[in-house]
């Protein structure tokens, strides 16, 4: 059993670093269109992968995009949950929604009304009815988002009003970005185009602000924002052909914006392609374990973005994890990792594991041990005694007492 666990502790771990590595490999394809934004990043939406980008560290401001993560939490940890809205949260300055004071709404009616007018009311609403109170919504946006190993991300606030202490990269919102679009429910909200809320007095409706949606053919979201300091900044996202890819723009300018965003996310959905460098179960070979040939099979696919028109070579090296382990391996046992190359490029490692049963490793003594244990057990043999001789009998002669 603590084997099992162990087993299941180091595939979190390896788990953990592909998903690091896949943020680390920028591809080699024909040059992205210019842009205006200071700051901007191209990433597959499946694996992370980025497919480029200028300044992706750099922090700035970011608006409303903040309120991706808002959703996300709200969704994960308190959809269920009725919203009050307390006197504070309606008097959130900014973009609104138009609560009131006192109002209990259903989470996912508020959620998606943030989503689509940016209602700075509805996210501190929010924050409140998650965590119960604003600083503890916001430790749990920094401990979500370090969780994930979003680099440059600093959280003050819900909603992304101006905060010097507030501020985000574009690598760090792509990966908050990837992270959130894996939830159906978010992903729902954020290509939901109309909603509305219950009357106050009468029905409030409300419409997507992300222009993607209506303009661009397979846009699914995410979120545009907008303040003097942050000026233009979104997370858009569009799938074709079963492919997603995610864009992220910090500081652009208002006649940039929307261009920028859409030459980006075409230049991703068509100047790339997929290659499934290894497919799950596939043999890749054999490592030594234990004294013993173990052949491996990849745990998982493999699937990397080239340029279209690339014919790229793919290899892969195999380590083992525990190369002396004598135990014996049930099928399915990770045992080792490969590094897969496309090209010469280390596109991702990925746990491999046995592809048979592989009995323990018999005891033998070793040769080492035979050459130093013979002379020794010599020594010992000659060294013991073979025991007393019997004395010869007297004859004749000596003492004798009547």
């Amino acid at each position: 059993m603590k084997a099992r666990y162990q087993y299941r502790n180091l595939a979190v771990a390896i788990t953990t670093l592909v998903l690091s590595l896949s943020f680390a490999i920028p591809a080699n394809a024909a040059a992205p269109p210019p842009v205006s934004a200071r700051a901007w990043i191209v990433v597959d939406g499946q694996t992370g992968q980025v497919l480029g980008g200028h300044d992706i560290l750099g922090e700035f401001y970011p608006a409303s995009i903040t309120k991706i993560m808002t959703a996300y939490l709200a969704i994960t940890h308190g959809w269920h949950d009725t919203v009050v809205v307390s006197p504070e949260a309606a008097a959130q300055p900014g973009s609104s929604a138009y609560l009131v004071a006192g109002e209990h709404l259903p989470m996912p009616g508020v959620v998606t009304a943030m989503m689509l007018v940016s209602g700075n009311d509805a996210a501190y609403a929010v924050a409140q009815t998650v965590a119960g109170s604003v600083p503890k919504f916001v430790a749990m946006m920094n401990a979500q988002a370090k969780a994930w190993g979003a680099p440059g991300i600093h959280f003050a606030n819900p909603d992304g009003l101006p905060n010097p202490h507030h501020v985000v990269t574009a690598l760090g919102m792509a990966i908050i970005a990837e992270h959130a679009m894996r939830n159906p429910i978010f992903r729902h909200i954020v290509a939901t185009k109309v909603s509305s809320l219950p009357p106050d007095p009468t029905p409030r409706i409300y419409y997507n602000q992300n222009q993607l949606l209506y303009n661009y053919p397979g846009a699914v979201g995410i979120k545009i924002g907008y303040t003097i300091e942050a000026d233009e900044t979104i997370v858009g996202a569009a799938r074709r052909h079963g492919q997603l890819v995610i864009v992220v723009l910090l500081h652009d300018t208002p006649a940039g914006l929307w261009p920028d965003v859409e030459h980006l996310l075409t230049w991703g959905l068509t100047d790339f392609r997929p290659l499934s460098a290894v497919h799950k179960g596939q043999l890749l070979g054999a490592l030594s374990i234990g004294h013993r040939r173990v052949t491996v099979k990849a745990l998982r696919t493999v699937t990397y973005l080239v340029p279209q028109h690339s014919r790229p070579r793919i290899s892969w090296q195999l380590t083992a994890l525990r190369p002396l382990d004598p135990r014996p391996l049930v099928p399915g046992t990770i045992v080792g990792l490969a590094a897969i190359r496309i090209g010469t490029k280390v596109v991702g490692r990925i746990p491999v594991v046995n592809a048979r049963r592989i009995p323990s490793l018999p005891p033998t003594i070793h040769w080492i041990w035979w050459w130093l244990g013979f002379p020794a057990l010599v020594a010992v043999s000659l060294a013991i005694p073979r025991g007393r001789r019997r004395p010869s009998a007297v004859l004749g002669g000596g003492d004798h007492t009547d």
